[in-house]
């Protein structure tokens, strides 16, 4: 009888910390893709950043910063920005990237 209440407690505890949270960000990601709306910028499962400029049942036309075009299958959203906040504040901004330490001159290919 108590190894039945010790399987029962692990699948009990499973259930609440691993199957229900994932559920519960299927559900969100599920409405997230149903709510995507003209206007909404993105950010794809790929990383591609952009503005919807065309939703349909299935898919959703983006349009990134260099004006192109994209058309992309609404699972491949993966975060949806609110529409007064942009996706990326400013492209700029990105001034912490850290040096590789390679040196143009040591990538050249000698003979």
């Amino acid at each position: 009888m108590y190894q039945i209440l010790m399987i029962g407690g692990i699948f009990a505890i499973m259930y609440f910390m691993v199957i229900r949270p994932q559920k519960k960000r299927q559900q969100e990601l599920s409405l997230m893709r149903e709510n995507l709306a003209t206007g909404d910028e993105v950010v794809t499962i790929g990383g591609i950043i952009g503005k919807v400029t065309l939703v349909t049942d299935e898919e959703f036309t983006l349009i990134t910063a260099n004006q192109t075009e994209m058309v992309f299958r609404k699972t491949a959203v993966a975060i949806v920005t609110p529409k007064d906040q942009p996706a990326i504040a400013d492209a700029n901004a990105v001034d912490d990237v850290q040096d590789d330490g390679i040196r143009e001159e040591d990538t050249e290919i000698k003979d």
